[in-house]
């Protein structure tokens, strides 16, 4: 992994300004991004942090672990002091960069496991759902508002997997070839695990890891492939 370059994501001119100025004004908190955890995606336009409505669970079960505020305003986090933020809900997940002390953000999703996700303010062409997120651990910040009520996730991606993000429905068939049997489809919001690649140009899917209904293997067209994790660009090559 290349070294952290660090470098803040709002009122970058601000700050610059405020650091050469005999009077600087207070400055503001900021998340910091480490460059080396970019996403593997194609351009594409900007899509929506809406999740879809079978990824969520309305509230916490009872025996929570982790005691959820539940103030009558939105749920915000806010950092007390420098700490990390993840590319996904897991200490062995990539870290995405560093929350500076006074950072704060709109939570947006939680885990049973205590991981809150927000939005960080960036482009990201093709992450979807999930993906977009970044995420900060209860014990790492604090919590105010009705976090109770933010949507808690039903299933999350693991740290290290590649997994594919469709930007349209994408047939999936049995075996790769468009004159395979059809298995059914993949829709814009569900995602599968990537196994592999084939020399033909096609790509073995895991369906047990992910959100969607379907389970076991299934394969579609390489082409069509949006992807998101650290170990997407070292695929294998597999056959069916």
């Amino acid at each position: 992994m290349s070294a952290k370059t660090n470098f803040p994501l709002f009122l970058l001119a601000g700050l610059l300004l405020a650091a050469c100025s005999a009077a600087p004004a207070a400055e503001t908190p900021a998340l910091t991004e480490d460059p080396a955890a970019t996403a593997v995606q194609i351009p594409a336009t900007e899509i929506s942090l809406e999740l879809p409505t079978e990824a969520a669970a309305e509230t916490q079960p009872a025996n929570s672990a982790y005691p959820w505020p539940q103030g009558s305003s939105a749920c915000v986090l806010q950092a007390e002091q420098i700490g990390e933020v993840y590319a996904r809900p897991s200490r062995d997940a990539q870290v995405f960069g560093e929350l500076s002390p006074g950072f704060s953000s709109p939570v947006v999703a939680r885990t049973e496991s205590g991981w809150v996700g927000f939005d960080p303010g960036i482009a990201q062409a093709a992450n979807v759902g999930v993906f977009r997120m970044r995420w900060a651990h209860f014990d790492d910040v604090t919590l105010s508002g009705d976090c109770l009520s933010v949507t808690q996730l039903n299933w999350i991606p693991r740290p290290q997997q590649c997994y594919v993000m469709p930007m349209e429905t994408v047939t999936l068939h049995t075996n790769p070839g468009t004159n395979a049997s059809v298995r059914g489809t993949l829709e814009m919001g569900q995602f599968a695990g990537v196994l592999g690649l084939t020399s033909t140009g096609w790509a073995q899917l895991d369906l047990n890891d992910g959100n969607t209904p379907l389970t076991g293997i299934a394969w579609m067209e390489q082409s069509a492939l949006n992807m998101n994790g650290t170990t997407c660009d070292e695929l294998p090559s597999v056959r069916p």
